[in-house]
């Protein structure tokens, strides 16, 4: 179940080694509802580079087996395939979810959950990524409505303190990343100033 509540991407949080601002999970006739803010110690473009990546999603998060894009409809807005191995405490089980996801340049990625193709009867989310001084704030929302049976004894308690321990995770991990891809283009920068002109 850890994966249910990344399962419409890996939700992206970090500042300072992952600071969560805030955070909750309300549950309502079998709908999920998420909401989250963080802060991410990387610039927004970079973020949502890493995040929009789809083909590496594995790399972030470790409840997902498996991402890739299975049709870009435009350099924009693409279908992701998903499959999550989500587990909260003794429940776990393999989640599958197909999305369209689109972004814009403004630093906002919507994701709409296609259920014939997934393991939700519904589902979105929107992310919108805000500087922050060198950093990102990142606004996080989402509803989920699964297909499979949830035992009662997950409540949206648990769900949220999954959600945050997640977040917390891939912080980690998207802040590593950030950091390699800066350092890569400074290195690029600096060699090519340092190539002769003919």
């Amino acid at each position: 179940m850890r994966g249910v509540v990344w399962c419409l991407l890996c939700v992206p949080l970090a500042a300072l080694a992952g600071e969560i601002l805030d955070s909750s999970a309300i549950l309502d006739d079998g709908v999920y509802t998420l909401t989250l803010t963080a802060r991410i110690d990387a610039p927004p473009a970079i973020v949502q580079q890493l995040i929009t990546d789809y083909d590496r999603l594995t790399e972030i998060n470790s409840s997902l087996t498996e991402s890739r894009v299975v049709m870009e409809h435009s350099p924009v807005k693409h279908r992701v395939h998903t499959v999550i191995q989500a587990c909260i405490l003794f429940f776990c089980r393999s989640v599958t979810q197909v999305q369209d996801i689109t972004r814009d340049t403004d630093g906002h990625i919507e994701a709409l959950i296609l259920p014939a193709l997934s393991d939700f009867r519904q589902g979105s989310a929107r992310w919108d990524l805000d500087a922050a001084g060198n950093g990102t704030t990142m606004h996080f929302s989402a509803t989920l409505e699964p297909s499979f049976w949830v035992p009662p004894l997950i409540g949206t308690l648990v769900i949220r303190g999954t959600v945050k321990r997640s977040a917390f995770d891939a912080a980690v991990r998207i802040e590593e990343l950030a950091l390699a891809a800066i350092a890569e283009k400074e290195a690029a920068i600096a060699i090519e100033a340092n190539e002769p002109t003919d």
